[in-house]
């Protein structure tokens, strides 16, 4: 299958190209960040996913991250799923399934750019893009490198069981997704989404700590000790699942929380979560 960017804005080989690729039959916004290459060589090239509700910017720390990337030789995309950033679709589209898709065909999209080399690929998720992450490089072996940033890693439902509000919460809330297509639920943070009974169904259905231990690239994974969003306890059962089969490495930030810094305070814990990706990243793929 061909995907095609319909919109660009600027050059494609400038710093930052924000476009539309062709996902599912619809059109993702994504954003492509290339290094101002003084050679003819071709650069390795990381895949950024986002969390639940979040965006392709993370509030600026993805943003910052392609930015450090390139600086060092390393090209990236980023993507909004459904319902976020700059989606056209209704957040009730807004699922596993679909939104492997979209990671796909950003790198798809991107791989095949001019100057990107295909064979040192990265990818790097945050919160459920911590499992999307997962579960995406046991399906694609080109992946050499992945970084997980507080991943929802823990196999079905329960990492999700807390968030929202326990067991008996989220059954109510699934029941009523199912009998009426969608359920209205609202993030600790007052941010408002209609879940989908798909959403789910795909969520009691992945499996990402299984996948992980297919993987034979090298994993990097970050985790707050004092995250009470996702719990340090994922990370944890993440980095042993990688260590079954790839190099493994596991940073616990001492009293750091599920933003990282990332959405206020903490600069100290942004610094250096953005550092050991960048150093990561650059150890692992841009060496031949």
């Amino acid at each position: 299958m061909l995907f095609a960017a319909l919109l660009v804005t600027g050059p494609l080989l400038a710093a930052d190209s924000d476009l539309w690729v062709e996902s599912r039959g619809i059109q993702v916004p994504v954003t492509f960040t290339m290094p101002d290459a003084e050679s003819d060589a071709a650069v390795p090239l990381v895949v950024l996913v986002h969390g639940h509700g979040g965006t392709r910017q993370e509030n600026g720390a993805f943003v910052e991250l392609a930015s450090m990337l390139a600086e060092v030789g390393i090209a990236s995309i980023r993507m909004d799923f459904p319902g976020c950033g700059d989606s056209t679709e209704a957040f009730t589209h807004n699922n596993i399934t679909n939104m492997l898709h979209d990671v796909d065909a950003s790198l798809e999209f991107a791989a095949a750019r001019p100057g990107v080399d295909p064979r040192r690929l990265g990818i790097l998720g945050y919160s459920m893009g911590g499992r999307l992450t997962m579960l995406t490089i046991a399906d694609e072996p080109a992946y050499r490198a992945a970084v997980l940033w507080a991943p929802v890693a823990l196999n079905g439902r329960a990492p999700m069981l807390d968030y929202f509000g326990g067991l008996q919460d989220y059954e109510r809330l699934r029941a009523t997704a199912i009998e009426k297509d969608s359920v209205l639920f609202v993030t600790p943070w007052g941010q408002e989404q209609q879940l989908a009974a798909r959403w789910f169904l795909d969520m009691e259905e992945s499996r990402p700590l299984d996948a992980l231990r297919s993987y034979e690239g090298e994993v990097l994974t970050i985790h707050g000790t004092a995250d009470t969003v996702v719990s340090p306890e994922n990370g944890k059962a993440a980095h042993q699942a990688a260590s079954v089969s790839s190099d493994a490495e596991i940073v616990l930030i001492d009293d750091a929380g599920h933003g990282f810094g990332f959405f206020g305070g903490e600069p100290d814990v942004r610094a250096e979560v953005l550092g050991a990706t960048v150093e990561f990243f650059a150890a692992q793929l841009l060496r031949d």
